[in-house]
């Protein structure tokens, strides 16, 4: 550990590391409660892996859907979150997500001017199927942001390469869905990027940045990374950043939240937490394991949920692209659009495709005589009609597809070839599929049975609106990699008032963390898309007050 310095650079009550919705949130709650702070960023933008994000927070009976008079109620709110979490999440903390979440939303909104709106007719992942769950009114999102509103700010935020730039989600799902991008108003888009107007996590994220940054003049540092924390009498009093090739001290008179993402860019960590044999991510490169490291540092006790179920997807690179410096890699959604599966190594369905919470654990199937896992890799097969009709990443239906990235063949046959397949099996599989998928059920796997999965990534002028043959020559194939959001397995562990604990389980004076820097202990062993937001802000609203208010932080 590095010594205390002669002399601190800049000194104040709060320091909140990273830039998301935890950090941010963090930094307006100490200013309010009347503590000085600052925002250290690593990246050489602002706005996290949440302004990568769709920019959902998951709020059951949240204030917004009661002044719709939307339908919830506390119990079938508290029924969804012990659903999800499996057995997994710690009773006390999921408790305080919930109760703290509700007062949060509504206090931002309130005191930060952010304005929520519900998704309107959007479910919940699992509805109807499981206890508690909603039709529509828990996913807020923020009306669009204009960028110029951040000032000097409005280039050093992140904008998202994986979300639709310049709409909201009722202006997606109105127009079709993230597959019947031919519906979409492009004229508008085009607008609206040319004016800088922002939706999902630009979106949030600006009004968050803006609340601030611009609102309340909170200091704020990009390409400044803190490389240790500080520490005196076992106390965390402070943080030694690098900025501009130098060392930067930064004196934390009342602690230092940590809510810098988790380790998907650390492949080591991944592959010893999250249970596959490569691992690859949406998020930006910054999110290297900071947390893992400086909370280790200073004996921080880590804590950790069943990994075959939380917030992850399977996907590829195409080929060129990058962000800052680093490879891009894009989810795949495809699997859900009509004319498009999956298979396995066999060649053969294993899942609901267009559901990624039931797909990811029959990914991570393992054999334990063969001591593999059989339905990994997964592969993307889809044909002619699925390119005439639906995107393919960010390629428009028809546009050619950069060489290299898809294999291409007249008949199953081949392309099971090219892609190392089985021949026989591939064919079999195609032929099954098609005999069912022009109709409304899928008898082998269900697929379509989610109004979750039709609404974000089906058509829904058919049928079935996930379900359709793939029959059409030419064939289309590659093989998927899993590509990680941030939603790690372990984190550091934390108590009710977001305190990191130390291995020997008092907390560490000083020392916070929040969103996916912690433990993922209050939601346990499932997600639902909005919850790791909901984490960062609520935790980052825990944080921030008791840093400024305690006196025994």
């Amino acid at each position: 550990m590095a010594e205390l310095p002669a002399r601190w650079d800049l000194e104040v009550d709060v320091a909140c590391v990273g830039s998301g919705l935890g950090a941010v949130t963090a930094a307006i709650r100490a200013h309010d409660a009347g503590a000085s702070t600052v925002i250290l960023e690593k990246a050489p933008k602002l706005g996290g892996v949440c302004a990568y994000s769709g920019g959902e927070v998951f709020v059951p009976d949240n204030h917004a859907m009661r002044a719709l008079g939307l339908p919830d109620s506390e119990e079938a709110g508290r029924a969804y979150l012990r659903f999800l979490g499996g057995g997994y999440a710690d009773e006390a903390l999921q408790a305080k997500l919930y109760d703290t979440g509700r007062e949060a939303a509504r206090w931002l909104q309130e005191h930060a001017g952010i304005p929520w709106k519900p998704i309107a007719g959007f479910p919940d992942y699992h509805h109807p199927h499981a206890p508690g769950t909603a039709a529509e009114g828990r996913y807020l999102e923020v009306e669009l942001f204009r960028g110029a509103d951040l000032g000097p700010w409005q280039k050093k935020t992140y904008l998202s390469p994986h979300m639709p730039p310049g709409i909201t989600h009722d202006e997606l799902f109105a127009w079709g869905s993230i597959s019947c991008v031919m519906t979409w108003d492009f004229k508008l888009m085009g607008q609206r990027v040319r004016e800088d107007w922002r939706g999902f996590g630009p979106g949030m994220m600006g009004w968050f940045l803006k609340a601030a940054l611009i609102d309340r003049g909170i200091e704020a540092h990009v390409g400044t990374p803190v490389c240790e924390l500080l520490t005196q009498g076992g106390r965390v009093v402070g943080v030694r950043c690098e900025r501009e090739g130098a060392d930067f001290f930064v004196r934390a008179r009342r602690g230092v939240v940590l809510a810098i993402g988790g380790y998907d860019w650390n492949r080591d960590a991944a592959r010893s937490f999250e249970g596959l044999p490569e691992w690859n991510s949406l998020c930006q490169p910054s999110v290297a394991g900071d947390n893992l490291m400086l909370g280790g540092e200073v004996g921080a006790a880590l804590a950790g949920v069943p990994a075959y179920n939380l917030g992850m997807f399977f996907g590829y690179r195409v080929p060129g692209e990058e962000h800052d410096g680093r490879p891009l890699y894009r989810a795949s959604w495809e699997g859900g659009y009509p004319h498009a599966l999956w298979v396995n190594r066999a060649g053969q369905r294993f899942c609901d495709e267009s559901f990624y919470r039931e797909y990811l654990p029959r990914c991570r199937q393992w054999d334990g005589e063969r001591q593999e896992h059989p339905n990994y890799p997964p592969y993307l097969i889809f044909d002619s009609t699925y390119r005439e009709k639906y995107n393919f990443g960010p390629f428009f239906p028809g546009q050619p597809l950069p060489e290299g990235l898809v294999a291409q063949a007249d008949t199953p046959g081949e392309l099971a070839d090219a892609l190392g397949l089985p021949r026989d099996a591939l064919e079999a599989t195609l032929a099954r599929f098609n005999s069912f998928a022009d109709g409304a059920e899928d008898p082998d796997f269900g697929r379509g049975r989610y109004p979750w999965a039709a609404m974000m990534v089906g058509d829904r002028t058919r049928p079935n609106p996930n379900m359709g043959p793939v029959s059409k020559p030419p064939f289309f194939g590659l093989k998927l990699t899993a590509v990680g959001v941030g939603v790690n397995a372990v984190g550091l562990r934390t108590d009710e008032y977001a305190r990191v604990l130390h291995v020997r389980g008092q907390p560490i004076a000083g020392l916070y963390a929040c969103g996916n820097s912690a433990a993922a202990l209050d939601t346990g062993a499932g997600y639902q898309s909005g919850l790791a937001n909901l984490r960062g802000m609520t935790w980052g609203f825990v944080a921030g007050h008791h840093a400024a208010t305690s006196t025994s932080a």
